[in-house]
């Protein structure tokens, strides 16, 4: 848990997810936010229209929208918030596709039709410094050692490349999340505790957590509890009448006729697999086929079985001998 929290920490610039919703410029004026709509829709002039549209004419996110945004406060500063690194983000995803300085360069045009001279300095150091940043995190993750300490140089090193302001406000809720769960897993593990010491603390670590996360918090354990009992239920065979009756009455029905789907569908799905496993077996022990033969045979009957996304799913579990048997 803690290898994949070190990369996801910070986007890692190899492996960053593009999103696409909404771009709006604001600016803030005292406590207000004031959407700034018009600088989205308003037309692009000259060396800028035409970088943007060169941009988003060679890549997978043509026809989106910026995902983030840039706010620039009473002075016509730009904010270092979390909303820039969302923007950061989306640009950093054509990584594969354009290289870094293209990315630069869209980002640079991306910019220049929506804020002054100064503040499009300042948020390109910024960006700068985030692009170093994900360079040296992806350093960190494959260093392996003590995950925690991992984790703590990851923060040093964000404070470092950003300033601890910055880090703050791109990071802090994460880091607060993830010493929550570091928090949760050495109390689970402490075998000092009773029964009700170990709840009583979990209980008030609970509280620690601001109420959104609690939500989720409660989200995640309902769905690790329906998940323990399905692969209980199913290594028990437990019919599906029995399984709907003891679902209803802790979850509700509406929930109880989901899960019953969901068993539908991995039943279905395991049906599947099985009888693919078999005929696959039937080709690679027939003696009578040439390497040749076999391999057309083999690509013939995944492909007959399964689409394209299901394809990929099957292959990866028959090279890893993960078939059913």
């Amino acid at each position: 848990m803690l290898a994949v929290a070190i990369a996801a920490g910070g986007l890692l610039w190899w492996g960053a997810q593009g999103r696409a919703p909404h771009l709006a410029t604001t600016q803030a004026r005292g406590d207000a936010v004031v959407d700034e709509s018009a600088a989205e829709t308003a037309p692009v002039q000259g060396e800028a229209a035409a970088a943007i549209a060169a941009a988003t004419a060679r890549d997978s996110l043509r026809g989106t929208a910026a995902d983030g945004a840039v706010h620039v406060d009473a002075k016509g500063r730009p904010v270092a918030d979390r909303e820039l690194r969302r923007l950061f983000d989306y640009f950093i995803s054509r990584i594969g596709e354009r290289n870094e300085q293209q990315i630069r360069a869209d980002l640079l045009a991306y910019l220049s039709a929506r804020l002054d001279q100064g503040a499009v300095a300042q948020v390109l150091a910024w960006f700068d410094s985030y692009v170093t940043l994900q360079r040296s995190a992806s350093t960190l993750a494959g260093e392996g050692g003590d995950p925690r300490a991992a984790v703590a140089r990851l923060r040093s090193l964000r404070a470092q490349r950003m300033g601890e302001q910055i880090a703050q406000a791109w990071w802090g809720d994460e880091d607060r999340y993830l010493d929550y769960t570091l928090a949760r897993e050495d109390l689970l593990a402490d075998t000092s505790l009773s029964a009700e010491e170990r709840a009583r603390r979990l209980g008030e670590l609970d509280q620690s957590l601001d109420p959104s996360r609690q939500a989720l918090r409660r989200e995640e354990d309902a769905a690790q509890r329906t998940l323990t009992q399905s692969e209980d239920y199913i290594r028990r065979d437990v019919p599906a009448a029995q399984r709907y009756a003891e679902r209803e009455h802790e979850y509700g029905t509406q929930a109880a006729q989901r899960l019953a789907a969901l068993d539908q569908q991995r039943a279905a799905w395991d049906g599947r697999l099985r009888d693919y496993a078999s005929a696959r077996k039937s080709i690679l022990s027939d003696t009578r086929l040439s390497p040749a033969q076999r391999e057309s045979r083999l690509s013939e009957l995944l492909a007959h079985r399964f689409d394209a996304t299901e394809r990929l799913r099957v292959d990866a579990l028959a090279r890893n001998d993960l078939l059913p048997r």
